[in-house]
């Protein structure tokens, strides 16, 4: 048996952790272990992502939300969801900088650990916007700008989301967008499938991984100190109680405004108009204890 492993090249301590466990533990279970190191092209990682996926029926995932992402897209694009839904399966060994989609399932290393050769899985959601994937939160306005921002330098670690998240909150004004036809004014809109985003943040405590549904956060563009009290509460969860802030629900939501960067996974991923729709259960992920396999 060869188990596919795919991470992001770098030197991290709870990534090497990961791979002495896994080397280890692959060894004892006969098991050999092929490695691919993404190259840091989108396009180019999914490519060969997908020539590899055709002898393997499970992928295990050492990284961060981009990392997933980029093996989300290679599992699911051009193919027939539902089929690749029943025939593959990922099991992730978080270690990325944020790791929020990881996050939602409140596992310890331990329990992510046993995931990866547990024999169980179950369904979880995916969103799609236009057609590419992405498997935690999707956004436009203030987090695009912060992610724009950061272009991929996360020299402080999770703390530089915080950093360049204060920066932006100061200077940043908000936009304009036409959402399902209606004009809005917005410091922020999230269209979320997990729970967390910048590394621990709750901007959506209610939502789900396998609910079906996005869980829509708008914030709209309001002064300094009403930006400033919103994203304090959103600390401890309490933002959403905020008249300037709405939460609602659905499957599928349009932005016809041209131009607008879009965020998702911690990559500025592509730019409106837009449609983002939600694939319930379309992707099996490997569970760390005993149950049914759905």
């Amino acid at each position: 048996m060869v188990l596919l492993v795919v991470y992001r090249p770098h030197r991290g301590k709870q990534f090497l952790s990961h791979k002495v466990w896994l080397e280890k533990n692959a060894m004892e279970r006969k098991i050999k272990l092929q490695w691919y190191a993404t190259c840091g092209c989108f396009a180019d990682d999914v490519a060969q992502l997908k020539d590899l996926l055709i002898h393997h029926q499970q992928v295990t995932v050492l990284g961060g939300d981009g990392t997933v992402n980029v093996v989300v897209n290679a599992l699911l694009s051009g193919n027939d969801v539902a089929h690749v839904a029943t025939q593959k399966r990922m099991a992730i060994l978080p270690c990325g900088t944020g790791n929020d989609f990881a996050r939602a399932f409140g596992y310890s290393n331990k329990q992510w650990r046993e995931s990866v050769f547990s024999g169980f899985a179950r369904h979880v959601d995916v969103g799609k916007v236009n057609a590419r994937y992405f498997i935690n939160m999707a956004g436009v306005g203030f987090n695009a700008e912060v992610v724009a921002a950061m272009a991929g330098k996360k020299r402080f670690g999770a703390l530089s989301y915080t950093l360049y998240g204060i920066v932006k909150l100061l200077s940043y004004r908000g936009m304009e967008i036409m959402l399902d036809g209606n004009k809005l004014q917005i410091m922020m809109c999230l269209f979320a499938n997990g729970r967390y985003f910048a590394a621990g943040l709750t901007p959506t405590p209610s939502a789900h991984v396998n609910s079906g549904v996005f869980q829509v956060l708008t914030i709209s563009a309001v002064s300094l100190p009403k930006r400033l009290v919103c994203f304090a509460l959103m600390l401890v969860g309490l933002h959403t109680k905020l008249p300037w802030v709405k939460v609602s629900s659905g499957q599928c939501f349009e932005i016809s405004t041209k131009g607008v960067s879009i965020e998702a996974d911690g990559d500025v991923i592509a730019a409106t108009p837009a449609k983002i729709s939600i694939l319930a259960a379309s992707l099996r992920l490997n569970m760390p204890s005993a149950g049914e396999s759905t």
